[in-house]
């Protein structure tokens, strides 16, 4: 199998003291029997009804046939795009299966829209044409505001060029769920109903990841191979030694509890971008009660940090990492994706924590809803302007004071390669300047991704929340409130929420010109300034 994990020099002992606990508790094969009582005694709702990811592989066959048939129609009726709505589980899989399969020419084109920043949206409009695109709709309670936002703008744009449509939507949705319904109202074009009993983050191998790259002309079969072969290794009769799922949530589990509490993804071709997938798995399973493992997707490496786990993964994977993963087969992903949903699992075994639930994200909906409605009922002070260099002596008096245990940066702006690659200079300069790991998060589709962590998990963080103007009033269809108001009160409702748990926050409003603020930004963080 193409798909190797090397572990650490540690790593051994590790192994086989955490296999004999395993061993004399019939742990495997009780993991394997989906017995909740693995992770919590008694067990609980949110874990008894959420290891359907363990059958996915073999479960998930029966779609082949379907995503085919759709995929050639696409291509027949001249479809050049596939326009994917959706937040956090329902749409990072899909997102890293487009950058890493190759590709037919021939098939449509994957934008995959999680923002709701008015720009984003306008963008996604503007490069995209609803008589050649069609636009999935994917959410598992059927509910997401930011999903059901998108929906109604582009269903909207849709009415205003094509007679009929419905004909140009997918919903992927839970059964029964709110969207179910208005797919039938809206006489979509297909409806694909997930399993009940598979949580968001460890559904890449169910209809939320297997459509949307189906649809593209990514080989289904091959990727669900891939995960089943994976999906051998970690289970019996394969010994716990050599079960690679076991072996990696050994090594981060027992880091994890004698302070090495981050784990430094760092990811090559032809997995480059599996990292943003890697967070929101990581962060939202292991994050909660104070503890868990900070997720760092790339960002520069303090090789003297001893607070951090470093896995390397990708073609010829020997950078050093505590834990090397080589993978040279694009569709091997699936098996990548596979083991290390094990592995998540195996450190909430291993750190008494619940890995299915995420009770921390509703605080920061909730308050969001709060800011929608007209307050939050708490001390709000808007973000310092760029204009005012204050917000950086706050955040350089922190460093000095507090000594942040990592950064989290929080931009909440439209994505684009130039942004990207003005926030990795700026986690460049802080993370030389404090010595700390610094995670980069576009709002707000991080809420969906590492936001449980911040609020649940380890203590002792700075989040730079950057915040910028949202240009004119795009109103959201068939609802009193826009897009603007939006992603405002989703801001707000963040920072409040981490002021509730108690984390230090220092926020900038950049201005409306997204790239000119950013670049302030650096020129006032550089440490010549």
């Amino acid at each position: 199998m193409p798909l190797r994990v090397s572990l650490a020099t540690d790593g051994p002992g590790i192994i086989a003291r955490e296999a004999e606990l395993w061993r004399s508790e019939d742990v495997l094969e009780r993991f394997w029997r989906k017995d909740p009582t693995v992770w919590a005694d008694p067990p609980v709702p949110e874990i008894a009804d959420r290891l359907g990811w363990l059958d996915a592989p073999a479960d998930s066959r029966s779609l082949i046939s379907e995503i085919e048939a759709l995929h050639s129609d696409a291509i027949e009726s001249g479809i050049t795009d596939i326009l994917l709505l959706g937040m956090g589980g329902s749409s990072l899989a899909p997102e890293v299966f487009a950058a890493t399969l190759p590709l037919a020419s021939t098939s449509p084109k994957l934008t995959v829209l999680d923002s709701t920043h008015p720009a984003a949206v306008l963008e996604a409009a503007s490069g995209t044409d609803p008589v050649s695109t069609w636009y999935i709709v994917a959410s598992k309670s059927g509910g997401t505001i930011e999903t059901m936002s998108l929906f109604r703008y582009f269903w909207q744009q849709a009415e205003e060029r094509v007679p009929d449509p419905g004909s140009h939507f997918i919903a992927i949705t839970d059964p029964g769920s709110s969207l179910e319904a208005l797919a039938t109202d809206r006489a979509f074009m297909a409806t694909f109903l997930a399993d009940p009993n598979v949580g968001g983050r460890y559904s890449a191998l169910t209809a939320f990841g297997l459509v949307p790259t189906g649809l593209i002309g990514g080989d289904v079969s091959l990727l669900l191979e891939s995960a089943e072969r994976a999906a051998l290794l970690c289970k019996p009769p394969t010994p716990l030694e050599d079960n690679p799922g076991f072996g990696i949530g050994a090594i981060l589990a027992d880091h994890a509890r004698n302070g090495r509490d981050k784990a430094q993804f760092l990811s090559m071709l032809p997995v480059e971008t599996i990292g943003i997938w890697i967070e929101q798995l990581v962060a939202e399973s292991t994050g909660k009660t104070g503890i868990g493992i900070v997720p760092i997707d790339r960002g520069p490496r303090l090789a003297g940090d001893p607070g951090a786990t470093v896995v390397t993964i990708g073609n010829l994977a020997d950078l050093g990492g505590d834990i090397e993963i080589s993978v040279d087969d694009p569709y091997d992903v699936a098996g990548l994706m596979f083991i290390l949903e094990f592995a998540t699992a195996v450190v909430g075994r291993s750190l008494s924590i619940n890995p299915f639930d995420q009770p921390d994200v509703e605080l920061a909906k909730k308050l969001a809803t709060s800011a929608m409605d007209g307050g939050l009922g708490i001390d709000d002070a808007p973000p310092v302007h760029v204009s005012d260099p204050s917000w950086v002596e706050s955040v350089r008096r922190s460093l000095r004071e507090s000594a942040p245990s990592y950064i989290s940066l929080q931009a909440y702006v439209p994505q684009s390669e130039t942004v990207t690659n003005r926030l990795d200079e700026i986690r460049d300069i802080l993370s030389n300047e404090s010595q700390a790991y610094v995670s980069v998060g576009i709002g707000p589709r991080f809420l969906h991704s590492t936001g449980q962590l911040h609020k649940g998990g380890p203590p002792g963080a700075l989040f730079i929340q950057i915040v910028s103007g949202t240009g004119d009033t795009l109103p959201v269809p068939e609802t009193d409130y826009s897009f603007n108001d939006l992603i405002t009160a989703q801001a707000r409702g963040d920072r409040a929420a981490l002021a509730e748990r108690d984390r230090t926050v220092v926020a900038v409003n950049i201005g409306d010109d997204i790239e000119s603020g950013l670049a302030t930004l650096l020129e006032q963080l550089s440490p010549d300034s």
